[in-house]
């Protein structure tokens, strides 16, 4: 939310939003009633008004003035926060492989343009073992899914502790104000933050790299999609992502709320909801392949020195 003080100019008019940019770089929108929530957004309960590209705006008192004609209001604004992630209601990590690979199974087909999209097919396609799916060539994804894909499959052979090293070559990558290669990248980041929180210990992962990451990808793609990036990689995103995260841990969907809130989520942007989903689902499937390799190695050590003598033990 816009804090007294704040001012700066209109940095992007898209149909549906209107991205604002402070002095000192603090990017905020707003967008009609019935967008997906996020912290950074402001929403109106009226139409847009034609506004250009660089017009000023400021703080005056609890209006936020926007160019000549605009200023709303902000004195009544409550500031949105996801619902916290309570222990009592998440289960066990052991839990969360099945709704996650069903989710999966059950989206990956529907690839058209109203669907999840190539990228979860290409999730689906690797998990299976298989290579991904053929694309057309003149597919403007092209480019950009096959690094994607290559950094799934790393993360599904190898976990997330080097996300934040083996990702820069997605910072940047596809089209608009949030390219697609920075759209997985958080649903990456931002799934990983929170299993660290939820489930401590349970997965090695490089922050450090990840804040490196951050550092370097600040000139090397848009501001809004930086910002953006930034607040996934400490575990702040659009509503339906902490939605769809919370549901997924809990281990169960008895009420279809789950698919609710991939829909939700696949409204976010163009195709920025899909890329989030698909790197949410990505980490949990990697964390989870992770996991279990822990846990063998703990059980093949427990039986390898419950059958050695003392003496080899020590050794």
């Amino acid at each position: 939310m816009a804090e007294p003080g704040y001012s700066g100019r209109v940095l992007a008019v898209l149909p549906d939003a209107v991205y604002l940019s402070g002095r000192d770089g603090e990017i905020l929108w707003l967008c009609r009633e019935g967008t997906p929530l996020h912290g950074r957004g402001i929403l109106l309960p009226f139409p847009l008004q034609r506004l250009r590209r660089d017009e000023g705006v400021g703080m005056e008192g609890q209006r936020l003035k926007i160019g000549e004609d605009l200023a709303v209001d902000l004195g009544r604004a409550v500031a949105w926060t996801p619902e916290p992630f309570g222990r009592g209601d998440i289960g066990s990590f052991v839990g969360v492989n099945g709704p996650v690979r069903r989710l999966l199974e059950s989206i990956a087909p529907d690839s058209g343009e109203a669907g999840p999209g190539s990228v979860v097919r290409g999730l689906s396609s690797i998990m299976d073992g298989c290579d991904a799916p053929a694309f057309p060539a003149d597919s403007w994804e092209l480019p950009i899914l096959s690094p994607i894909f290559g950094l799934m499959a790393y993360c599904l052979d190898h976990g997330i502790s080097e996300i934040g090293s083996r990702g820069r070559e997605l910072v940047g990558l596809g089209p608009g104000l949030t390219p697609c290669g920075d759209d997985f990248l958080g649903g990456l980041f931002f799934t990983a933050h929170w299993l660290q929180e939820i489930y401590p210990g349970m997965v090695c992962l490089e922050t450090r790299s990840i804040l490196h990451l951050l550092q370097w990808a600040g000139n090397r793609t848009h501001p809004i999609s930086r910002a953006i990036l930034g607040d996934l990689a400490v575990g702040e995103g659009p509503e339906p992502l902490h939605r769809l995260l919370r549901l997924l841990l809990r281990g169960g969907d008895p009420d279809g709320r789950v698919f609710d809130a991939v829909d939700c989520l696949l409204k976010v942007g163009h195709t920025t909801g899909c890329y989030m989903l698909a790197g949410l689902l990505t980490c949990l499937l990697a964390a989870d392949a992770e996991n279990n390799d822990r846990m063998a190695r703990t059980s093949l050590r427990v039986k390898r020195d419950a059958v050695l003598p003392r003496q080899a033990v020590a050794l």
